[in-house]
């Protein structure tokens, strides 16, 4: 006998194609242009923070320096990438 969360599994698979062509409720404009809310303007730093970044910055002159970690966060999503690709060659 197939156990429920199987037969939940195989269930939602089988009917997952057919949810996925289905027609939605409104046409999509309709669906944009209900919630489609004008945004927020960002608000600038006030001058007590600009004023604290500057003691920062004059106290430790590698503050002025830093870039962040662009490197690492770019370099580990492209090898994550080529090691999917990898697998995906492998299986298929």
């Amino acid at each position: 006998m197939i156990r429920p969360a199987s037969l939940a599994l195989a269930s939602a698979l089988a009917l997952a194609p057919a949810a996925a062509l289905a027609a939605p409720a409104q046409p999509a404009a309709a669906v944009q242009a209900v919630t489609q809310q004008p945004a927020a303007a960002p608000q600038a730093a006030s001058k007590t923070d600009a004023g604290h970044y500057a003691a920062r910055e004059k106290a430790d002159k590698k503050v002025a320096n830093y870039e962040g970690g662009s490197v690492v966060v770019i370099g580990i999503s492209t090898g994550a990438i080529i090691i999917i690709l990898l697998v995906l060659l492998i299986v298929l």
